[in-house]
C-alpha cells in the first residue's frame, strides 16, 4: 500500500494543510484563513478558536482533493509560526487572542534587554536574540501587565495549539522553546536563562518539550470528525516554520543553506557543531533542527510585504499600467524590473516596515524603514526596482552576519516565483540560486518529520533525498554583484546612522496636536 504523509504549516495570516506521496508528490492542499487582529499599530494577535477552525478546513480540503483514503495517511505533523505566546487554560480552552510574533508591544523590554546585558548574559546558553515578537519577551510583558492570564495557563505556539486539538497533547519541541529559553546544546528548559529574562518565576507555564518526531499524540474521534482524518492516525510533534521550511527545501547537511522571500525574510544555515561558538553574538537564533543538527537563522520581519504596501500606495499606479496594456500585473512588474539599471539609479530602500521594527541581523523595535538618495529624476519603477534590491540587501545582511561559507542558497516563498527577483538574489548576494520544486515547503518539511518519526524515512537527511528536487537555478553575474557589493555597503552604513534617529521619530509619533 502507498504511505501518504500529511503536513499541516500554521501560517501567520494563512492555514495549509498538503497530502505527499513517500517521494515528495504533492498531492494536494487546502487552505483556511484567519484574519490578523490589530487593537493598536503596535499589536498583532488571533482568535486562537479561528486558527483552529481554519485548520481543520485546510485538512478536510488537502484530504478531499486528494483522492487519497484517510486509512492510507500514516502520519501526520504540524509546523507553524513560531513566538508569541498562545495561552490555554486547565481546560484546553484559549485565555484570549494569541499575541503574534509581529507584535511589538515589548519594544520597550527589548531594548532594556540590549541596554543593560540581559541578552549578552544568556546568549552563550541559548543562542537567542530576542526581538519584540520573541515568546521569552512577550512572557514578560504578561507577567508584568495580565498577571491574572498565567494562572493555571499553559504557553504554547501555534503548531502546538493545532496538535493539541488533533490529539490532547499539551507540549512543544525544542524548536519552538529555543525562542523562549532553552539551552540550545541540552535543548531543555534552562533556568538561568529564564531568570534572566525575569520569566523563571512563572516556569510553570512552560510545556514539557518533546523531540520533533516524537509521537505527539493520535486523532481523536471528535478531531476525525472535524478534519475527515481516520480516528487514531499518529500525529508527531513538529517543529517551526523555519526549521520546518528549511528541511522542506533541502537543507539537512552542515553548510546547507536556505532563504525564505515570504511574509518574513528568513535566513537559515546548518550545522552539526556549536563548539566554535555561537556567531555573530546577542543576535539571531540558534535553533534545534534534526537530533545531531542545528539551524543557525536570522528572519527580517518584513519581506514581501515590502512589495504589497509599494504597489497598494506609492507604486499603484503601476498596475495601472499595465491594466492599459491589458497584460498580466506580475509579467509587467518583472519587465519594469528588467529596465531598470543595477543600483535603482542611485536609489536604496530599507524595508523596515512591521510594526515590531526590525530583529535581523540587529534587533530594533523602532526600526523604519525609507528611501535614501530620491532625486527628481527617479520614478516608481526605480522605486520599484529600488524596493525589490532593498529586500535582497537585507537578506544578504542576514547571511553575511553568520560567519560560515555558503556557495548556495535554496530559495523559497513567494518571491521564488519571480525568475527577475531570483536573479536579483543570486546578484545581490553572489551566490548561487536554486529553486526547488513545490510551493508547500513548510507543510513538506513536516511531512518529512512526520514520515521520520513513523519510519517512513530513516533520518531527515534521507527524507530530503527522497522528497527533494531542484526546477531552477541562478548563477551571479558577478560584475552586477561587484556594483551591488558598493551598493550594500551604504545601504549597512545606512542603517546603521539611522538607528539613534528611529527611537527619536519612535517618540515624535506619539505626539498628538
Amino acid at each position: 500500500m502507498t504511505k501518504y504523509l500529511l503536513g499541516i504549516d500554521a501560517g501567520t495570516s494563512v492555514i495549509k494543510a498538503a497530502v505527499f506521496s513517500e517521494t515528495g508528490t504533492e498531492m494536494s492542499r487546502g487552505a483556511g484563513t484567519v484574519p490578523i487582529i490589530n487593537p493598536s499599530p503596535n499589536e498583532a494577535e488571533e482568535d486562537m478558536n479561528r486558527v483552529w477552525s481554519a485548520a481543520a478546513t485546510a485538512i478536510r480540503e488537502a484530504i478531499v482533493g486528494s483522492s487519497v483514503r484517510p486509512s492510507e495517511i500514516v502520519a501526520v505533523s504540524v509546523t507553524g509560526q513560531g513566538d508569541g505566546s498562545w495561552l490555554i487554560d486547565e481546560n484546553g480552552k484559549p485565555k484570549g487572542n494569541a499575541i503574534l510574533w509581529t507584535d511589538g508591544r515589548t519594544g520597550k523590554i527589548i531594548d532594556q534587554w540590549y541596554e543593560d546585558g540581559t541578552i549578552s548574559k544568556q546568549f552563550k546558553t541559548s543562542g537567542l536574540g530576542p526581538y519584540a515578537g520573541t515568546a521569552s519577551a512577550v512572557l514578560r510583558w504578561r507577567k508584568d501587565n495580565q498577571p491574572e492570564n498565567l494562572a493555571g495557563a499553559t504557553q504554547l505556539w501555534a503548531k502546538d495549539w493545532i496538535s493539541y486539538n488533533l490529539t490532547d497533547d499539551i507540549s512543544t519541541d525544542g524548536s519552538d522553546a529555543s525562542l523562549a529559553g532553552i539551552d540550545v546544546r541540552t535543548r531543555q528548559w534552562d533556568d538561568s536563562v529564564l531568570e534572566t529574562f525575569g520569566i523563571k518565576d512563572i516556569k510553570h507555564v512552560l510545556p514539557p518539550i518533546k523531540e520533533s518526531t516524537d509521537l505527539a499524540g493520535e486523532v481523536t474521534e471528535i478531531a476525525a470528525g472535524q478534519t475527515g482524518l481516520k480516528a487514531g492516525t499518529p500525529v508527531y510533534k513538529g517543529q517551526m516554520d523555519i526549521t520546518a521550511s528549511s528541511l522542506g527545501v533541502g537543507v539537512a547537511e552542515p553548510g546547507d543553506c536556505m532563504a525564505v522571500i515570504g511574509t518574513a525574510g528568513i535566513v537559515t544555515v546548518c550545522t552539526n557543531s556549536l563548539d566554535g561558538g555561537l556567531d555573530p553574538q546577542d543576535s539571531g537564533w540558534v535553533i534545534p533542527h534534526s537530533p545531531d543538527t542545528w539551524i543557525r537563522a536570522m528572519g527580517m520581519n518584513f519581506c514581501t510585504p515590502n512589495v504589497d504596501w509599494f504597489l497598494d500606495g506609492p507604486g499603484n499606479s503601476i498596475r495601472d499600467e499595465a491594466a492599459a496594456k491589458d497584460v498580466n500585473s506580475w509579467e509587467y512588474i518583472d519587465e519594469v524590473l528588467a529596465s531598470v539599471p543595477v543600483g535603482a539609479r542611485g536609489l536604496i530602500y530599507h524595508g523596515y516596515l512591521a510594526p515590531g521594527g526590525e530583529r535581523a541581523p540587529f534587533v530594533k523595535p523602532s526600526a523604519r524603514g525609507s528611501f535614501t538618495g530620491i532625486r527628481g529624476h527617479h520614478t516608481t519603477h526605480d522605486m520599484l526596482r529600488a524596493v525589490y534590491e532593498g529586500v535582497a540587501y537585507g537578506i544578504r545582511d542576514c547571511l553575511d552576519s553568520i560567519p560560515t561559507e555558503v556557495r548556495t542558497v535554496r530559495m523559497a516563498g513567494g518571491g521564488a516565483n519571480s525568475e527577475v527577483w531570483c536573479q536579483i538574489f543570486a546578484d545581490v548576494l553572489g551566490r548561487k540560486i536554486i529553486v526547488p520544486a513545490g510551493s508547500e515547503f513548510g507543510a513538506k518539511g513536516a511531512a518529512i518529520v512526520a514520515g521520520v518519526g513513523a519510519g517512513v524515512f530513516a533520518s531527515h537527511k534521507d527524507g530530503v533525498e527522497r522528497t527533494v528536487t531542484i526546477v531552477r537555478e541562478y548563477e551571479p553575474n558577478l560584475d552586477k554583484t561587484a556594483v551591488y557589493t558598493r551598493y550594500f555597503e551604504l545601504y549597512r552604513r545606512t542603517r546603521e546612522a539611522m538607528q539613534p534617529l528611529w527611537n527619536d521619530l519612535a517618540e515624535a509619533s506619539e505626539l498628538t496636536v
